[in-house]
């Protein structure tokens, strides 16, 4: 049998919004409000994606300190006040969506308007791999 190539990077993850497991990377894209991705990572599915992101910041710390009160919009996978204090420290504030034992977050409003630009941008910039 012959092993995949991508073994070394990759690994089963679940896939919540799809409810079932895979075999790959989780694409992780820090994008600016009108969609351009600026900073891309492939990770292995088992890795928790905040410290993804924080270790993408670290690579590239120019864009957070660059960009004051910069706002980080992301899903409720990243809710952690360790992250946030991350990003505080950083000079950027998360807009997450609240879970239902939280009060509403400030700025929740404006998750709805960019859900479809953020889908679109996650379907232009799935590229299938050949088997």
């Amino acid at each position: 049998m012959k092993r995949s190539d991508m073994a070394g990077w990759a690994g089963y993850g679940y896939c919540a919004s799809h409810s079932r497991f895979f075999w790959g990377l989780r694409l992780f894209l820090v994008c600016t409000p009108t969609g351009m991705p600026i900073l891309w990572a492939l990770a292995n599915p088992k890795l928790d994606e905040r410290e993804v992101v924080s270790a993408m910041l670290d690579r590239e710390p120019h864009l957070a300190t660059d960009r004051p009160s910069l706002l980080v919009i992301a899903d409720k996978g990243f809710a952690s006040k360790e992250f946030e204090a991350d990003l505080a420290f950083r000079g950027a504030e998360l807009l997450r969506p609240s879970f239902k034992r939280e009060k509403k977050r400030r700025g929740e409003s404006l998750l709805k308007s960019v859900r479809q630009l953020i889908e679109s941008v996650n379907d232009t910039n799935c590229i299938p791999l050949a088997p």
